[in-house]
């Protein structure tokens, strides 16, 4: 049955969406990012244009101190240069690396890639630390080095900055190319041979350019979290200064005054610096992108000899570079400490007495848990919105769930804390804010996890339940969310996992009360209890490892869900 217009009606404007359910989601999901992305971030650049009352600085006079004053631009151009470098090495070796995994008869294929997704959900700065204990100046492997004469290289400074970063970085790269490797189709390499090509001008000139969006991909998130990382510079960086530690300087430094204006504009550079970085990509993607169908994925070639030698030494050796940060802060975590120095005695006391574990295993708990079950219902919702429905809203609803992908941490934090840490709100180091800037920061996994189940749904049994009488949003969530239930839950834990390593927003925002496990074991590096340190990143490793378990063993979800 049809219910007519009155007659009197007042005309409907034609811009807005027609009164429905969906109609009213698609409004609300865009409200949502105006309150808790647009207006924060725009909150943070007015604030770097106030001027300065105090100094009477205008807005010019403090971006241009950014670009003429060597104390600022020189950390600009150490975050860049980090962050190419990082980006750089991470394509060198993680390009071959996933190539030799994905395509040859490596042994052990489920233990690297298991030993790769490990790496991805570690804490980022688990790695710097990790290489302090193994190579600083009291480091466990100083003392056989010295027996045999042998001087190890420094982690601190440039080298080490770089190791570490790269060693972060890989996960991402290997995951991205070994994901767009499924999708070229083994005709594509055969019809290359058969033009005579030699192996190495096959991978070159045919496959490489294929999968290049890919690898873009990779470069992309292995640059923007290099660039925005705080943990790792103020743990190994020694003078060097980057962008993302002079912002939290600043940060500290103008908390006591109320004046952020410095710290704002750091941030809005960073953040122009990381939304080019994606519109390149993206542009760069796009550019490179052929549309190709895959019916015969690329079959593994059997090496044999040397070749199967070399290549499975390389993948290992690479593995083994990686994996030994992890390795080493769980077994040190059983090592009694004596002040900064880790002795070869097994204890669990620092289990038993380590100090705030409990309180900061509890907030990290809560806080996940909670911003975790807010991400999977937004998601759900808006994720139906940008696959399903077709009114003018769902573009931009879909643009805007991007956009959390290039928002450093940092920026997040800090435009988080102006916009809602004083007046009138007044959520300064609440569990509130916190969980609201984790909800918005990961809310694109549980979207792009529903979009992505939605695309292989048919629509018949909506419609059918729509024709029988049944209401949009008693169909929704009768019919069509059981049907999605697996990428829900996918999408749960994967955001889960990434909450509960969350440290760059978490470092601004957290209070007293609300401390998490990876601001606790950063302050326990800081203050050089190594062992404490320890204790609490084993056990944050191991709760952000179950849900990745959960996802891989009952779900039946291979590594290229995380990215």
């Amino acid at each position: 049955m049809t219910i007519e217009r009155p007659a009197d009606a007042p005309p409907r404007l034609p811009w807005l969406p027609r009164p429905n359910f969906w109609g009213g989601i698609s409004v609300a999901a865009i409200l949502l990012f105006l309150a808790f992305l647009v207006y924060p971030l725009l909150n943070l650049v007015i604030s770097s244009m106030l001027t300065d009352t105090v100094s009477d600085k205008t807005v010019l006079d403090i971006y241009r101190e950014l670009f003429t004053v060597p104390y600022y631009y020189e950390a600009l151009l150490n975050s860049l240069l980090l962050g190419a470098c990082a980006t750089v090495a991470a394509l060198l070796v993680g390009v071959p690396l996933a190539y030799c995994v994905t395509r040859f008869n490596i042994p052990g294929k489920l233990f690297i890639r298991a030993a790769v997704v490990l790496t991805f959900i570690s804490p980022p700065f688990i790695g710097a630390y990790s290489w302090v204990l193994l190579l600083g100046e009291s480091g466990v492997l100083r003392v056989p080095f010295a027996a045999i004469g042998f001087s190890p290289p420094t982690v601190y400074g440039w080298p080490g900055l770089i190791l570490v970063l790269t060693l972060q970085g890989l996960p991402f790269v290997f995951l991205m190319v070994s994901s767009a490797l499924r999708t070229v189709d083994q005709s594509i390499e055969d019809a290359a041979i058969s033009l005579g090509r030699r192996p190495f001008q096959v991978v070159t000139t045919a496959i490489l350019p294929l999968i290049a969006p890919g690898v873009s991909t990779g470069a992309l998130l292995v640059f923007v979290t290099s660039f925005s990382d705080i943990g790792t510079p103020a743990i190994i960086g020694q003078n060097i200064r980057v962008f993302p530690r002079l912002i939290y300087g600043e940060f500290i430094n103008e908390t006591s005054a109320g004046d952020y204006r410095t710290a704002s504009a750091l941030s809005v550079v960073l953040l122009v610096v990381c939304v080019g970085a994606l519109l390149i990509q993206r542009w760069y993607s796009t550019v490179r992108s052929y549309g190709q169908e895959t019916v015969r994925p690329l079959g593994v070639r059997r090496l044999t000899g040397t070749h199967r030698f070399l290549a499975s030494a390389f993948v290992y050796l690479v593995i083994a570079l990686a994996c030994l940060p992890i390795l080493t802060v769980i077994v040190t975590s059983f090592l009694r400490t004596e002040k900064s120095v880790i002795t070869p005695e097994f204890t669990l006391d620092g289990y038993l007495n380590a100090p705030r574990l409990l309180s900061s295993l509890t907030n990290t708990l809560l806080f996940t848990t909670v911003a975790t079950v807010v991400c999977v219902f937004a998601g759900c919702l808006i994720g139906y919105v940008i696959a399903r429905r077709t009114n003018r809203l769902g573009p931009v609803i879909d643009v805007f769930s991007m956009i959390p992908y290039a928002v450093a941490g940092v920026v997040l934090g800090l435009a988080f804390s102006l916009t809602f840490g004083g007046s009138p709100y007044f959520l300064a180091g609440t569990m509130t804010i916190l969980v609201l800037a984790y909800f918005i920061r990961r809310l694109p996994y549980s979207i792009r996890s529903v979009t992505g189940m939605l695309s292989q749904i048919g629509r018949q049994t909506e419609e059918a339940s729509v024709n029988l009488g049944v209401p949009p949003g008693q169909t929704f969530w009768r019919i069509t969310f059981p049907m999605m239930m697996p990428a829900v839950v996918s999408g749960a834990l994967i955001t889960w996992a990434t909450i509960a390593r969350e440290f760059n927003a978490t470092i601004i925002l957290y209070g007293s009360s609300t401390q998490t496990m990876s601001v606790e074991v950063f302050r326990e590096v800081i203050a050089g209890n190594f062992g404490n340190a320890s204790v609490v990143g084993t056990v944050l490793i191991a709760v952000s490892l179950v849900p990745i378990v959960i996802l891989f063993k009952v779900l039946g979800k291979d590594e290229d869900f995380l990215v």
